[in-house]
């Protein structure tokens, strides 16, 4: 943890300096850039267990680091946030879609078929074009430390290493318990895949880049259900078996996301 931590510290701060380049301002830099990053394990993972015929592991990755990610914003939220959520509305609104139509999926399908890949990815398609046409914020982020931009990339190689031997210890635990795919990696790959975002998160935090923190949550839990959704079904092995609970649950949440962004407006 201590590793994933450090690494998380250094790709963030070659984030700012990227979006700096691309003069992104902290909003964009945490949902184009740290969004995707803090979500590189899971992809690997994610994929992994999709190519070995692990459809449930794929799935059940995805909705426990999502579920656990959103829980821990939620918390943070009322000590950190007092404003300045309502820019990323457009962002929840697409969350919960995602996730409403999942829940719609899922009483149709166990075993989900390729084509149904094409539904999320034209999802993801449309927040992508609706982002890159919105005019965003003409702050440009400040970059106050500099590292080498191959920095970033072995950051992202550490996170994924470690986070693969928690992963390890995550699988023993499930075998010992004996429960099943599904719950085992909503519940032990879910709480280790979120922990790079949640890390990524309070560190956002303590340097007070709070657009950047917001943006990471949404782009990364938006990204995890749309594009690698998209990606693991194309495989062909993805199954929304014994995920009904949690596609409830994550269709709660992104309702949830949606009622912050008016309260902390």
């Amino acid at each position: 943890m201590a590793s994933i931590y450090m690494a998380g510290d250094i790709f963030l701060d070659v984030s700012y300096s990227v979006g700096k380049s691309f003069s992104f301002s902290e909003k964009y830099v945490g949902l184009f850039i740290v969004g995707f990053a803090a979500i590189v394990d899971e992809i690997a993972m994610s994929v992994m267990a999709a190519v070995e015929n692990q459809g449930a592991v794929s799935f059940g990755t995805i909705q426990g680091s999502n579920a656990i990610t959103l829980l821990a914003f939620f918390i943070l939220i009322p000590l950190y946030y007092k404003s300045g959520i309502s820019k990323f509305r457009l962002d929840a609104y697409v969350v919960t879609a995602t996730a409403i139509i999942l829940l719609i999926l899922s009483f149709y399908f166990i075993k989900v078929p390729y084509y149904i890949g094409f539904i999320t990815l034209a999802v993801f398609l449309f927040y992508v074009i609706k982002k890159s046409k919105s005019p965003g914020s003409k702050n440009v982020i400040v970059a106050e430390e500099s590292y080498p931009s191959y920095f970033g990339i072995l950051a992202i190689i550490v996170i994924v290493l470690a986070s693969y031997n928690m992963i390890d210890a995550a699988l023993i635990i499930s075998e010992v318990l004996k429960i099943t795919a599904f719950l085992s990696s909503f519940f032990l790959l879910g709480f280790f895949g979120s922990l790079p975002e949640i890390i990524m998160l309070s560190i956002s935090l303590k340097d007070k880049r709070k657009n950047v923190s917001i943006g990471l949550i949404t782009g990364s839990t938006l990204y995890k259900e749309t594009i690698l959704f998209s990606i693991i079904a194309f495989i062909g092995t993805l199954t929304f078996q014994d995920s009904f609970f949690s596609l409830i649950l994550m269709m709660i949440f992104s309702v949830v996301l949606i009622i912050y962004t008016f309260i902390f407006s």
